[in-house]
């Protein structure tokens, strides 16, 4: 259980589960209506966050 905290307690972790939430919610009730051209630039965004989150990153989950 301890395992289970520390990896909530990540930001990378955290938007990853976002990430699917919102991934599952789009396939089955179609929440966001996005062109092609939309869909590349969240693609884009997405992992411009990633990114974003990693170089942040101090501390491996081990130590939260």
């Amino acid at each position: 259980m301890t395992t289970l905290i520390k990896l909530l307690k990540s930001r990378t972790v955290l938007f990853a589960i976002l990430l699917a939430v919102l991934s599952v919610m789009q396939g089955y009730i179609g929440l966001l209506p996005l062109t092609p051209i939309q869909q590349m630039y969240c693609g884009i965004a997405i992992s411009i966050i990633v990114t974003v989150l990693r170089i942040v990153t101090t501390q491996p989950i081990s130590e939260k």
